[in-house]
């Protein structure tokens, strides 16, 4: 007589046992549990703990991705709890900051999502992330990305939303009450880690005789808009509404005319202090005869300050080593391809870059082109705007708990 076993492995090879055999596996299989039961009695008698430690728990969850972290608040009222607390969400943001970014790059109604830390040629196509707010013939704006969240406008200057896109929660902020008749916007969002607060900037600038401007703040703590009464007389000329956030502040180029370095300043805004000043750029005479063609596309690479400075041949990107000492700006690396628009910095110290809103390239340190992909987004249309991105399980209501 013979048996067919049905374990796990053996269901994809069937294999038969006879009958003698499958009595001899099972009574070896009882001593085995038998002494295992024996073992686990001694070392509880020894007083050794019948479960793992929580501060052991709490490490190995830290490591886990935010989708599984998601689904395992089910396992109990504990995890729970424990997945749920603000202060695991903000440890668990800081590990992933450490390992991983991600690109969230928009076109027309559509917002994708990009590994920057992979090869492209494994994720030519970013994945389409499903906006749980999103209207139908409604384009959606990226304002800005802080700590795992997201500030989406369903307009280009209205109806804004703080969406965590990595736990699908998102919270819609009320009207600023601001007029969309304005001639230049400016808004951006982040973190101030001085109160512990995240806040959103929504400014609009009109040309006498008009009006005067408008600007208004919103704070998470305060859950309300509060006036700027300051620092809306000029907006200046910058390419870019939406402001670039370092160290506390949000920050957009200012661009001269007629003269392509002469002049140029950084207007920024202080989280803090909730107040418009004025950051130089560095002097002509810093340059010297490098042959410069023209500074551009100010950003964010590794907590740093930065900004394009194109010459002939090839690009370099100029950043801020000690923020607010106008000394300290120096070249950080060179791209022999040019002109690109810089997005990040790997972990690796890659710079990946998109040129014309079509194509996207990594660099070395040493400005050679590792990897070059055309038509990578998926999209119909160009690549609208692009952001770096850290998964997170942080809370658009956050301050509010």
């Amino acid at each position: 007589m013979h048996h067919r076993c049905k374990c796990n492995v053996c269901t994809h090879f069937p294999v038969t046992i006879p009958a003698n055999s499958a009595k001899a596996l099972l009574g070896n299989l009882k001593l085995e549990i038998r002494a295992m039961s024996m073992k686990y009695k001694r070392l509880c008698h020894r007083g050794f703990p019948l479960h793992l430690p929580e501060n052991v728990i709490v490490e190995i969850l830290l490591r886990l991705p935010v989708k599984s972290l998601v689904r395992f608040r089910c396992v109990s009222k504990r995890w729970r709890s424990l997945i749920s607390d603000s202060r695991f969400a903000k440890s668990q943001f800081r590990r992933a900051s450490e390992r991983s970014q991600r690109l969230l790059i928009t076109s027309g109604s559509e917002i994708r999502s990009l590994d920057c830390e992979a090869l492209f040629e494994h994720s030519t196509t970013p994945s389409v992330l499903a906006v749980p707010f999103q209207k139908r013939g409604r384009y959606v704006s990226i304002i800005g990305s802080c700590n795992g969240l997201v500030c989406v406008a369903l307009y280009s200057h209205r109806d804004f939303y703080i969406w965590n896109p990595s736990t699908g929660n998102y919270r819609k902020l009320p009207d600023p009450g601001i007029s969309l008749r304005g001639h230049i916007y400016r808004h951006g969002f982040g973190y101030d880690p001085s109160t512990d607060d995240y806040k959103l900037l929504v400014a609009n600038f009109r040309k006498p005789p008009s009006r005067e401007s408008e600007g208004k703040v919103f704070s998470f703590k305060r859950n309300s808009w509060k006036r700027i009464l300051r620092g809306l007389e000029d907006p200046g000329r910058a390419d870019d509404s939406a402001g670039i956030l370092c160290n506390g502040s949000l920050h957009w180029h200012l661009r001269p005319y007629p003269d392509p370095l002469s002049g140029h300043k950084i207007r920024v805004f202080d989280l803090a202090e909730e107040k418009f000043h004025e950051m130089p750029m560095p002097s002509v005479e810093l340059f010297g005869d490098c042959g410069y063609e023209l500074v551009d596309t100010l950003r964010n690479l590794g907590e740093c300050l930065c900004f394009n400075v194109s010459m002939s041949g090839f690009m370099e990107i100029w950043g801020m080593l000690e923020y607010g000492v106008i000394e300290s700006w120096a070249p950080m690396l060179r791209v022999k391809y040019f002109p690109v628009d810089p997005l990040c910095l790997s972990r690796g110290g890659q710079l990946v870059a998109m040129k014309n809103g079509i194509v996207l390239m990594r660099s070395n340190p040493d400005g050679e082109i590792l990897e070059y992909v055309e038509g990578f987004s998926g999209f119909d249309s160009r690549v609208d705007y692009a952001t770096v991105f850290v998964e997170s399980l942080l809370s658009p209501y956050l301050c509010l708990t």
